[in-house]
């Protein structure tokens, strides 16, 4: 049986993420700027996100953009449409349309078909972001009179994310054709013999920031996560315990029985571009990061870090995201660290972090990068087949398939999961297999 994985994708709704940081991407500012948007209609934007309600943006945000850029009106309200869906429902949405939807990817045998290969299952890692407001006051901008930020607390993001992962084991949907409506049938009792069955096998990564806890209730969130994770077990025997725990938790996080939370994710996810700093000067930050990035060596535990230009952005923080600066000294005392470099290091007309990435790759034998939310044109897959050549030897086993879903329907023209699916089938990048399949399997359970 051979299995597709996208290491690189998210679920979330518009309750986890602060809706003005959301809406004024830096990606979506660039794209109105460049189409000479007067830049008041940032303060909109911000006023909008976080006065008005969730349909309320959808609305005024089409209003906006209705005289200026169809594209970016249709990305933002195909975008908004999914995040307006309940989390609950969007792996079994999402497992949908894969079997049913336009564009076909999924065959009459229930495989997903790539060159010679035929995939029975997908591996989907939503990457949980720690969005990190604390109660902390923002300074008056852009308009804005209500300038403190509510706490965001991830343990609800985390929640939501077990309990919408727990509905796809347990339920299928029930859907109306005619009517376009859809319900959940009853619940499948003996799930545990019977999610075998189903398409996806889901194992997330939490979202960490050093910044917001002190270093013993860190060290307290590792163990409690990560706490039968062992450097020398097999990938399989890791497989095998993440997946038996898979569906069983619901969203209630302060379940006091011992090891409930333990086996439920499967990696961490680092975001620099939110203010995160991989190596801080600051004496006290610096050891709780060394402590993060030992704990994940010594029990052979994956990392994501954000690596682009755009994102979520809460300031200036190129310097570092840049995998040449502090990355490099994180690097240089911890060089077994298993560390997959986020969207290849993915700049506007530039290409100097991506080709630092591929230096990195050269020197240490467990750093990783993904393709996810790049714009999947075959001109993208050619340029990416062109770096797997003698030079780069080494690049073809460390590239991974990732989507960056939801998040890409905003920042490209991807219409939906199958269409990104859909583009990579299509192209002629050369290694498909190793970038879905061998390479991720090997970076998420270590062979």
């Amino acid at each position: 049986m051979n299995t597709f994985y996208d290491i690189h994708m998210h679920a979330f709704n518009l309750n986890h993420p602060s809706l003005s940081e959301f809406l004024t991407k830096e990606d979506l500012i660039d794209s109105l700027i460049d189409q000479n948007f007067d830049f008041s209609v940032r303060r909109k934007l911000v006023g909008a996100a976080i006065f008005c309600t969730k349909n309320f943006i959808k609305k005024k945000i089409n209003e906006m953009l209705n005289s200026g850029n169809p594209s970016l009106k249709d990305r933002l309200g195909n975008t908004l449409s999914f995040f307006e869906i309940p989390l609950e429902y969007q792996f079994l949405i999402l497992d949908y349309f894969i079997k049913n939807g336009l564009p076909i990817v999924y065959n009459q045998n229930k495989q997903i078909v790539i060159g010679e290969t035929a995939y029975d299952k997908i591996v989907l890692c939503p990457l949980v972001m720690d969005f990190g407001f604390k109660n902390i006051p923002k300074k008056e901008k852009n308009g804005v009179s209500y300038n403190l930020t509510p706490k965001r607390p991830i343990v609800n993001q985390i929640g939501d994310l077990l309990y919408a992962i727990r509905t796809y084991y347990r339920f299928e949907l029930e859907i109306d054709e005619k009517n376009k409506k859809m319900d959940l049938s009853n619940e499948i009792l003996d799930f545990d013999n019977k999610k075998h069955q189903k398409l996806f096998e889901i194992y997330p990564f939490v979202g960490l920031d050093t910044r917001n806890y002190p270093l013993d209730v860190l060290k307290k969130i590792l163990e409690k996560y990560f706490k039968n994770f062992t450097r020398n077990e097999s990938g399989e025997t890791r497989r095998k315990r993440l997946f038996a725990k898979m569906g069983k938790l619901d969203s209630n996080m302060y379940n006091p029985t011992p090891d409930y939370y333990t086996d439920i994710f499967a990696g961490i996810k680092l975001y620099p571009q939110m203010g995160f700093a991989p190596y801080p000067s600051d004496a006290e930050e610096l050891v709780k990061v060394q402590y993060v990035y030992q704990f994940c060596i010594d029990r052979r535990i994956p990392i994501t870090t954000h690596c682009s230009a755009g994102g979520f952005k809460t300031g200036n923080n190129n310097d570092l995201t840049n995998p040449a600066t502090q990355w490099k000294s994180v690097l240089a005392q911890f060089p077994e660290l298993t560390l997959n470099f986020a969207h290849f290091g993915s700049q506007k007309n530039n290409y100097e972090w991506r080709n630092s990435i591929i230096n990195l790759t050269r020197t240490y034998s467990n750093v990783y990068t993904d393709i996810s939310c790049n714009d999947m044109t075959a001109a993208y897959y050619n340029d990416l087949a062109k770096l797997f050549n003698d030079k780069n030897p080494q690049l073809q086993e460390r590239v991974l398939f990732g989507s960056d879903f939801s998040i890409n329907m905003l920042s490209n023209e991807v219409r939906s999961y199958n269409h990104y699916l859909e583009a990579f089938i299509k192209s002629n990048v050369t290694h498909k297999n190793n970038l879905c399949e061998y390479n991720p399997k090997r970076f998420l359970f270590g062979d």
